[in-house]
């Protein structure tokens, strides 16, 4: 199972996300949740790095990526950061929609 943890401040807004494990749908290299899940966390963090520049702490390896801002900066570029964290967040909830048993969603308080 993917579990993804979704950093949220006290206000609401995203500030970052954890994401780990597989899905086990299919096999390796075939599992279209992971590959799903995989490309929504990694296009954020590019929008967050690229589109948004903001200043964010990241690691990937193989079943993980973590991500969390540690300044976005201008209040132009943390409302980018959260439509990027909010999006992908959609995507997320609407992929667990249609593979409930492969990937597990909680939101934590930071």
């Amino acid at each position: 199972m993917i579990k993804i943890i979704i950093y949220k401040a006290r206000e609401g807004e995203i500030t970052g996300f954890k994401v780990t494990g597989h899905s086990g749908y299919a096999a390796h290299g075939k599992d279209i949740v992971c590959s799903a899940v995989s490309a929504l966390a990694q296009t954020a963090l590019l929008g967050l790095l690229k589109v948004a520049e903001a200043d964010v702490a990241y690691k990937i390896d193989e079943g993980y990526l973590t991500c969390n801002l540690m300044n976005a900066g201008s209040e132009r570029k943390r409302i980018m950061c959260e439509a990027i964290l909010g999006t992908m967040y959609e995507g997320l909830k609407n992929i667990q929609d249609s593979y409930i048993k492969h990937i597990d969603i909680v939101e934590e308080e930071v």
